[in-house]
């Protein structure tokens, strides 16, 4: 009797055991492929900055050998650009937050089957990268966004269908985990995620994001290093003298910044007469003419408005970026023409290296003050007005100075400038194409239905 009792025992601690076990194996193969995105994820930043920073090497040394190679090489590449879009990655369409913005939306399912893909992911890769070393004023920071939500959704696309709420968390934890690789800023990532894709805390994906921003970051880190995007500077501003920078800075960049969202949005619904005829019926061509004018502003200028903006916003914040004074409103320019060209390519660091400029400008209005304090209250002011996402942006900024006294500064003016851009903007950037998109998407879709209900 009490072997059987003792036998009883061990078959129930054993089926325990193995419930727990397989349990825990279930629990593991759910997690295993968020796991695995995030870690490319971390893989695919590298990818960018290693390549972003070799286009950017190549054409300069193009341009270095004569200014005029300019002329057939970014009209080339943005016309090359445009026709693999249209011809093999309809998917990679767009400069990326965007279009994870639109993914988000309940009811998305069709499409995000056509941006949430791996070959969509591919596409904006090979494509932002062809635009970075074509010389236009793009950014793989945005990109990044859909590419990494698109691994995120690709490879959990089993529970991603079954459940919108699981579907939203990969999206935005694709989305945290793309900024937190690419700006080696793990709570830029997380801030992103709530306050320009979701515009709200969401629970429910809190673990998946955390998660996701740790082991992408570290993967980047690991592969190149514990860097800082625009580099660190010591610097510090004094609020009793210097309290004038922070509205003069926001003010201003807040009014530059929403100027700039209302004609990226006006040109990105219509253009003016014959250049919007020629955008819809011969795209590749009209990206080439758009090769041809930011080639040619980049001659005049000498060459400062090629690329990303990456290394002369470096220049401006840790050189002082002697004779770069027309930087700001010439890489403004640029960044438009490259927008509306129809390439893939990102607003998110150009806008910063705009901002850059932009603040070497102001400060020459106030010459008493640090110069380096000013420039980045510059970049912050009109990143926030441009994008309406104030606290990435200071984050983003934040991790550039060493100096706790640069916190409240950088707060107030990003604060200014978003709050003051809702003037002149009424809808946010990024949140506002994801909308049109959207529209678009439903559009075409009820096109479909109709045919077939007449057929």
């Amino acid at each position: 009797m009490p072997d059987q009792h003792v036998a009883g025992l061990l078959r129930q601690q054993v089926s325990r055991r193995l419930r727990h076990f397989v349990l825990s194996t279930a629990l593991w193969r759910r997690r295993a492929p968020i796991w695995l995105a995030a870690v490319l994820i971390g893989c695919t930043a590298f990818v960018f900055s290693t390549g972003s920073n070799w286009a950017h090497i190549l054409f300069e040394a193009a341009y270095a050998h004569s200014p005029y190679w300019s002329l057939l090489i970014t009209p080339c590449g943005l016309g090359l650009s445009v026709f693999l879009l249209n011809r093999y990655f309809a998917g990679a369409v767009g400069g990326g937050i965007p279009q994870a913005i639109a993914a988000l939306h309940p009811g998305t399912l069709v499409l995000r089957e056509r941006l949430l893909t791996l070959k969509a992911a591919l596409g904006q890769v090979l494509l932002t990268l062809i635009g970075i070393s074509s010389g236009a004023t793009f950014g793989y920071e945005g990109p990044i966004v859909q590419v990494g939500a698109a691994i995120k959704y690709s490879l959990n696309r089993g529970a991603a269908i079954k459940n919108e709420g699981t579907s939203r968390s990969l999206i935005l934890a694709g989305a945290a985990a793309s900024v937190a690789a690419a700006f080696n800023a793990p709570l830029a990532g997380i801030v992103f995620a709530i306050e320009e894709m979701s515009h709200a805390f969401d629970q429910r994906a809190t673990s998946t994001i955390l998660l996701s921003v740790i082991i992408a970051g570290l993967t980047a880190m690991s592969l190149e290093g514990n860097y800082n995007y625009f580099g660190i500077t010591s610097v510090t501003l004094d609020l009793r003298h210097g309290w004038i920078a922070m509205p003069v800075c926001g003010i201003a960049g807040g009014l530059i910044g929403g100027l700039t969202a209302r004609i990226m949005l006006k040109l990105s619904a219509n253009l003016p007469g014959p250049f919007h005829r020629l955008r819809q019926q011969n795209p590749i061509l009209f990206a080439i003419a758009c090769g041809i004018a930011i080639a040619a502003i980049g001659i005049m200028a000498g060459g400062i408005t090629f690329g990303t903006g990456y290394w002369r916003a470096r220049e401006i914040i840790l050189q002082g970026g002697d004779g770069l004074e027309a930087y700001g409103p010439l890489k403004w320019l640029t960044m438009l023409i490259s927008f509306i060209s129809g390439a893939p390519g990102g607003t998110l660091a150009p806008s910063l290296a705009v901002g850059a400029g932009i603040g070497l400008n102001l400060a020459s209005l106030m010459p008493d003050l640090p110069q380096t304090a000013i420039i980045l209250l510059g970049m912050v002011a009109f990143f926030s007005g441009m994008t309406r996402a104030p606290m990435t942006g200071f984050v983003i900024v934040m991790e550039m100075s060493d100096s706790s006294s640069m916190i409240i500064p950088l707060m107030a003016s990003a604060l200014i400038a978003a709050n003051l851009s809702r003037l002149i903007s009424r809808k946010a950037l990024y949140g506002e194409l994801g909308y049109m998109l959207l529209r678009k998407a439903r559009r075409e879709e009820a096109q479909i239905d109709q045919l077939r209900r007449d057929t």
